[in-house]
């Protein structure tokens, strides 16, 4: 099993790695995108050139991201990759995985949204996504 907690660790931490390396996380930066491979003639012609349409979230995962919001912190270009560690904590959780350790795996994530408000810090973060998860998405 302590490979499984390894492994569930892992890719919310790169993503939030990547995060926090490209400055993600600026209210005033525009999102960056990514070009799409060009359109068939027919989709073209349908209009489906469209932005995609957003995942709806469930239920949980809309109640976890409104709790950190309510605290103050900000999710809005972060949401799904919070939702995903969010869902990564709790799998660790169950695996038995202790909270220091959860704090400092998710740390990259936690630094990058602290930075995004001048009244939030790292730790204080981390702690909230920890209980928001718990509480939340956690079954």
């Amino acid at each position: 099993m302590r490979i499984r907690s390894q492994r569930t660790l892992v890719a919310p931490v790169l993503v939030a790695l990547a995060l926090a390396g490209s400055g993600c996380g600026h209210a005033e930066e525009q999102p960056v995108s990514t070009p799409e491979a060009p359109a068939a003639e027919s989709e073209r012609d349908e209009g489906t050139d469209a932005a995609p349409v957003p995942e709806a979230r469930t239920h949980s995962e809309q109640a976890f991201l409104d709790e950190l919001d309510e605290i103050g912190l900000p999710t809005g270009m972060s949401a799904d990759t919070t939702v995903e560690v969010g869902i990564g904590i709790c799998q660790n959780i169950e695996d038995g995985v202790d909270t220091d350790t959860i704090l400092d795996h998710i740390r990259p994530l936690t630094s990058a949204i602290a930075t995004q408000s001048a009244d939030q810090d790292t730790d204080r973060v981390g702690r909230a996504i920890v209980e928001a998860s718990r509480t939340n998405l956690c079954g």
